[in-house]
């Protein structure tokens, strides 16, 4: 046994002080497993020991680990806009790492103040401080932890490994109060200065400590409670903050604002007796009461705090979840999500989401109690990019959901967040077309128009005699023109006629039309695109039972909005489909890039049948008696298709420029009603009498004309070279021709079959209706040599 500090073998006592510390010592450690520990390892050079006990406290020391072994801390993931705005973060521990020089030394100076005043002077432990500690502690005064800042953050470092690994042992033994432990963090804290500079270690400490409740790391702290970065603080906001870590809860200086002001000050007296604040600056600053130091910034995970942007950002979290590229299983991807200090970069445009969302909450608010939804999403051609994705709601993914707000993204299939879409009507109708050129047939061919019962249909991929469509599968229209026995594919889809597009389907094939619609990613919305097996599904399996005319021809097919939008992006892009994408890149916490699915772009459809789309569809807009309506995009060439499902329980526009593909929804996401007995733009709503372009259409075309604003004009292709033939075989070159009355898409095809380089001009007209011709300059009949310049005067309806 050691000799016992009270008293020598001349009978002389030891000086009080050191008796006192000694006789404490002892009486602690004797009934501490530890003894020999903290004697052998520390105090062997100031205190002789030769014991049993201290033998063993050797061994039991040397028996620690001398590495600390532990994974990257949790760090908060950031998502955030094309212009590098923040729209969320996510976190298991909010926590954003920053290096030293990005600290405010006051900050630094705070810490080591009241944490570890010697720390520049110790290797790791601080006998002196662990002296204090144990005399405190033992005689009943204030309890001290006698740790430095290399051993909490030891602490601290093994404590969040163990949480992040979800092993409840090591949570226990890292928050055990034994002095086991403590020698355990002192060793790995003395290896931990031989390998780190100082520096590293208090950077280390800054960012794995506790600044609040929910705050991890100093900046996320200085950002929570002062909103701004931590290399910004202030001699009292530091003091504030470090004192918080001592009891993250007690101290808050918002639930305990007096405990909290207590605690700075005691901080800022800790510093002023190192030296590092003026007598001044401990005056100035613990006379400022802590509530006028507070500019609160409350930031949840997820995306609830996502503002406009809420539904996209669920949308990307969750295409990253889906994606294999980004890591193997679902669980990795998680854990990466909400702890590897990823920043995610994506395609969202935020001045377009804000014009998108104040358009459709002004036209349908999401709280009123009709119940209508209505949504935007468009994709860019030729990249695939989603610039925009709103509805009139507010993303809530919580309990609390009120009126207005909901956790269904009513642009996006069912597994990124969505239902399982809702009928497309005749936005569907280009499908057929499509496949109807890809065949070699023509937009100038004629169809029958004769309402009648069409009993069969080809459907060559599913089982013998299932291809029959019930008997007495008889379309009727709903058009708003005279329409002839026989009609032009074209004169068909300006008038989106039923009966011309059933037989169109008869003459093809409804498996072909399914798997063409396929290949530029236009599904039933139950399906996942991010599976691949969706992709290589038999097409019959895929569309099942929906696989029949009233689907496949008339739209009863379910299909997404941003399905929908990227589908019609290939025929602005010249037949090459891009699959919607959400996302540009993820880089990891040391600014290294990540895998991800990325941008699939394919050149699927013909080029020259994708330009007879383009145009095909344009006329619809373009011609006032279309179903478009003549609600064009001054100054940009658009295209586009109306969509009305059956009952008219959901209502579409879909259509595109060279720039955007947009698609527009409103139906009631909760089942199939009729709009009726409600506003939209001061026009009241009828039950029975609302179409793709009552409400979907004026909605599309006041987005793409605000969200085109400041981009240049691109033209869409010329007429086809059938078109240009029959539709003026009656054009002379080298003379004006007549274009008075025609649409402009029209004008410019027979001012271009002449010779002539078009241009339009708007003006006012009494005698023209809106969009229509009036005339040419020079005028029609004129001679001119070919390859000049005819000025095309469109109107612009009464002035």
């Amino acid at each position: 046994m050691a000799s016992t500090p009270s008293s020598s073998g001349s009978g002389r006592s030891l000086p009080v002080a050191l008796a006192q510390t000694i006789y404490l010592l002892l009486g602690m450690l004797a009934v501490s497993a530890l003894a020999g520990v903290l004697l052998a390892a520390f105090f062997l050079p100031a205190v002789s020991a030769s014991s049993k006990v201290a033998e063993d406290g050797v061994a039991l020391f040397e028996s620690y680990p001398t590495e600390l072994e532990v994974e990257p801390l949790n760090e908060a993931s950031r998502i955030e806009a094309s212009d590098g705005s923040l729209l969320a973060t996510f976190y298991t521990e909010n926590r954003i790492m920053v290096p030293l020089e990005e600290i405010s030394p006051y900050m630094q100076h705070a810490v080591i103040a009241v944490e570890d005043r010697r720390f520049y002077e110790h290797g790791g432990v601080d006998a002196k401080g662990m002296i204090r500690a144990f005399a405190s502690n033992a005689s009943g005064g204030a309890t001290q932890g006698g740790s430095t800042l290399t051993q909490q953050y030891v602490k601290n470092a093994l404590l969040m490994d163990a949480v992040q690994k979800g092993d409840q042992e090591g949570i226990n033994e890292a928050t055990a109060q034994t002095y086991s432990r403590k020698a355990k963090e002192a060793k790995l804290a003395i290896s931990l200065e031989k390998r780190w500079s100082k520096d590293e270690i208090l950077n280390a400490y800054l960012n794995v400590a506790q600044f609040g409740p929910s705050q991890y790391g100093v900046e996320t702290g200085s950002r929570h409670y002062f909103s701004k970065n931590a290399k910004d603080l202030n001699p009292g906001e530091a003091a504030l903050l470090a004192g918080i870590t001592n009891g993250p809860n007690q101290y808050d200086p918002v639930s305990h604002p007096e405990a909290g002001e207590k605690r700075r000050n005691e901080v800022l007296g800790d510093m002023k007796r190192e030296g590092y604040i003026t007598d001044e600056e401990y005056d100035k600053y613990t006379a400022q009461p802590v509530e006028d130091m507070l500019k609160i910034q409350n930031l949840r995970a997820g995306c609830a705090d996502a503002g406009d942007g809420g539904f996209f950002c669920d949308y990307v979290t969750r295409s990253l979840l889906n994606d294999p590229e980004f890591a193997p299983t679902y669980e990795e991807r998680r854990k990466l999500l909400y702890g590897g200090g990823l920043t995610i970069k994506t395609t969202l445009d935020p001045e377009k989401q804000a014009t998108a969302k104040d358009i459709l909450q002004r036209k349908v608010p999401g709280d009123s109690e009709n119940g209508f939804g209505l949504s935007i999403v468009t994709v860019e051609p030729g990249t695939g990019k989603i610039l925009t994705m709103a509805e009139n709601r507010t993303f809530n993914p919580y309990q609390d959901a009120k009126p207005g707000e909901t956790a269904i993204n009513y642009n996006v299939p069912q597994a990124l967040g969505g239902s399982n879409g809702f009928p497309v009507g005749s936005t569907f109708k280009p499908f057929v077309l499509q496949e109807w050129l890809k065949s070699g047939r023509s937009i100038q061919d004629k169809v029958s128009t004769k309402r009648e019962s069409m009993p069969s249909f080809p459907a060559h991929c599913l089982p013998r005699g299932a291809w029959r469509e019930q008997p007495g599968y008889n379309p009727d229209n709903a058009v708003s023109v005279q329409i002839a026995p026989m009609e032009t594919v074209l004169n068909g889809t300006k008038f989106s006629i039923n009966t011309a597009y059933a037989n169109m389907a008869r003459q093809i094939d409804l498996c072909d039309i399914a798997d063409g619609a396929r290949d530029i990613g236009a599904i039933p919305g139950k399906y996942n695109p991010y599976d691949s097996t969706t992709w290589d599904m038999d097409i019959a399996d895929m569309y099942g039972q929906t696989l029949a005319p009233s689907a496949v021809v008339l739209g009863q097919l379910q299909v997404s909005a941003l399905d929908m939008a990227g589908a019609y992006a290939t025929w602005a892009a010249g037949g090459t489909y891009c699959k919607p994408q959400s996302i540009t890149e993820v880089t990891d916490r040391n600014g290294e890039a990540m895998g991800i699915s990325g941008s699939e772009c394919h050149q699927v459809v013909d080029k020259k049948v994708a330009d007879t789309m383009a145009w095909t569809l344009q006329q619809d807009l373009e011609d006032p008696k279309a179903t478009g309506k003549g609600k064009i995009i001054p100054g940009h060439p658009a295209g586009g298709k109306t969509g009305t499902s059956n009952k008219q329980y959901h209502t579409w526009y879909v259509g595109f420029t060279r720039q955007m593909s947009t698609a527009v929804w409103f139906g009631h996401p909760q089942g199939d009603k009729r709009p009726g007995g409600f506003t939209v733009d001061d026009t009241m709503l009828r039950s029975g009498h609302v179409w793709g372009n009552t409400v979907s259409l004026p909605t599309w075309q006041e987005y793409m004309t605000k969200a085109h604003e400041g981009l240049p004009s691109k033209p869409f292709p010329a007429a086809p070279p059938a078109t240009k033939t029959q539709a003026n075989g009656s054009v002379e070159k080298g003379k004006v021709p007549s274009v008075s009355g025609k649409y402009l898409s029209e004008a410019k095809s027979a001012i271009e079959a002449a010779g002539y380089v078009p241009e339009v001009r708007n003006e006012p007209s009494s005698t023209v209706g809106k969009w229509y011709v009036i005339g040419t300059d020079p005028a029609a009949g004129s001679s001119l040599p070919e390859g000049e310049t005819v000025v095309i005067r469109q109107s612009t309806g009464k002035g």
